[in-house]
């Protein structure tokens, strides 16, 4: 079952993404980073977009098997880390040493935000509706999940009046880049991080 996402879920959601992502985690934080620190952040991502924000149930023991998160302005989820002042309680939590990281890891991503500017001035003029995350716990997948999840996040987006929506992904994920090709996004550019490369994809509505 595909339902919005609530607050509750975050914890579930945090335990997905470090899953889905574990590489990121391990290059950008040496897996030290807490799963408090990536629940707040998709606390904003709620906060923006509570609509967007989507998940699939197991309706039989209410497990949360896959989410996905989609704006239909990207500026929403900065508007909100401010307006939320969720920007200064992060540093106020991590100077306190409650997201489990230190320093080092400020400046890749420092410089992982820089390159999504770049991205933003490159690629994104005009397109303002993005997939930020989708992802699957590794027990669901084979299951059609992700095809669910983003067939209903792109039916937001539409029923939002969006004509044209933008995602990244690895040149290596090759199951997420044949799923977005399925449902009409193609390639417009490349981007980078300092974790490597990105697949910039759009789809017209």
């Amino acid at each position: 079952m595909i339902r919005c996402a609530k607050f509750s879920d975050l914890p579930q959601i945090a335990e997905i993404f470090r899953e889905a992502f574990s590489d990121s985690i391990e290059f950008y934080f040496n897996n030290r980073i807490k799963n408090s620190a990536i629940e707040d952040i998709f606390k904003v991502v709620l906060l923006a977009e509570p609509h967007g924000f989507l998940v699939y149930e197991d309706k039989e023991n209410k497990k949360i098997a896959g989410y996905i998160c989609v704006v239909k302005d990207i500026k929403k989820v900065w508007l909100a880390a401010v307006a939320s002042l969720s920007i200064f309680k992060w540093v106020v939590k991590w100077i306190l040493g409650l997201y489990g990281f230190g320093i080092k890891p400020i400046w890749k991503i420092f410089s992982n935000k820089l390159d999504f500017f770049k991205f933003q001035t490159k690629y994104g003029s005009g397109i303002c509706a993005q997939i930020l995350s989708i992802a699957t716990r590794k027990s669901y997948r084979g299951k059609n999940i992700g095809t669910k999840l983003v067939e209903a996040g792109l039916n937001f987006l539409k029923s939002k009046g969006v004509k044209q929506v933008k995602l990244e992904v690895r040149p290596d994920n090759l199951p997420a880049i044949k799923l977005y090709k399925k449902f009409g996004f193609y390639q417009i550019g490349m981007s980078r991080d300092p974790q490597g490369k990105w697949i910039v994809m759009k789809k017209d509505f």
